[in-house]
């Protein structure tokens, strides 16, 4: 019975996704919604996990990180147009070109030693990225590849959100994928 409930589980699991509004949206082509709901409602919920507790991080103002800007995606001139609003928000963009070959998945922020920090804050401000060191790269060195899930910057009230996370010690969530829901299959219409 625990082995049923255990497969049940991993069905579930890969059938459902949670949407931003919080509903569930039916993640698998060939799947009715009402096949899914029924072994669903007979499922216990996941325990909640608490969030983490980090460090307290103190970010630079923007005017203070100088950083390169590298547009690893097929779209032309991304790389000028965020660094143009990152230089608008105050980021010392010191060159912007393509990458020397595609990123795919969500954009990089690349730092030398000493240069989390500023890093944090230019992941802050682009929406699905993540920081990623380098030992090798020069002294406070940062440089920003978008990658080919990159959608947006975050908005002034967002970047301000999650800096005061940042701040109080809290890592904050990671981004909500903007993918639109599925369709339902031809089966369940």
């Amino acid at each position: 019975m625990l082995a049923v409930l255990l497969v049940a589980a991993v069905a579930i699991g890969a059938y459902w996704i949670r949407r931003d509004d919080g509903t569930a949206s039916n993640a698998a082509a060939g799947a009715c919604p009402t096949a899914v709901a029924s072994v669903a409602a007979s499922a216990k919920p996941a325990a909640v996990t608490p969030p983490v507790k980090a460090a307290p991080v103190r970010l630079p103002a923007p005017g203070q990180v100088a950083l390169r800007l590298f547009n690893g995606t097929t779209r032309a001139k991304l790389a000028l147009t965020v660094g143009n609003e990152l230089a608008r928000r105050g980021f010392k963009v010191t060159g912007f070109t393509n990458a020397p070959k595609p990123l795919a998945g969500g954009s990089r922020v690349y730092f030398g030693p000493g240069g989390r920090p500023a890093a944090t804050l230019v992941s802050a401000h682009l929406l699905g990225s993540q920081i990623v060191p380098v030992p090798t790269a020069g002294r406070g060195a940062v440089d920003a590849v978008l990658g080919s899930t990159f959608v947006r910057l975050r908005t002034p009230a967002e970047v301000s959100a999650y800096v005061r996370q940042l701040a109080a010690g809290r890592v904050p969530a990671p981004a909500k994928s903007a993918a639109p829901a599925p369709a339902a299959s031809p089966t369940c219409r």
